[in-house]
């Protein structure tokens, strides 16, 4: 199977239901060097707005805090987020997540697309 939109290939892709609050680790296994996302629900009470705070913890490992999401309704980023290289193909996402009305849970879908390759440097 391949799918593609706008030109990209979209090469991992699933909806996941957090167990509780806690976060949802995504590991994509290519050979012998991983990337390892980390996704997590945030709230900051000095906000009055939603954001979404990307950091890069190690050299391959990328936490994406979901900061005062709204509750109840599937709130994601409308650009897709570029987050580098995978076998030798631009990495890019996009991601919706949904944190029910007693934020005792939040589901994530999510799309890893694989953009043009990259010549060998």
């Amino acid at each position: 199977m391949k799918i593609t939109s706008g030109g990209f290939e979209a090469v991992y892709h699933g909806r996941v239901l957090a167990y509780g609050m806690n976060p949802i680790e995504i590991v994509l296994s290519e050979e012998n060097d991983p990337l390892t996302f980390v996704f997590c629900i945030e709230y900051e009470s000095e906000r009055d707005d939603f954001m979404t705070d990307i950091r890069l913890v190690r050299y391959n490992e990328v936490r994406i805090a979901c900061v005062n999401f709204p509750r109840g309704k599937p709130i994601g980023n409308q650009d897709m987020i570029q987050l580098g290289v995978l076998n030798n193909r631009k990495l890019s996402l996009r991601y919706e997540v949904t944190i029910n009305y007693d934020t005792t849970s939040w589901a994530l879908a999510f799309t890893f697309f694989a953009g043009e390759g990259v010549g060998q440097a």
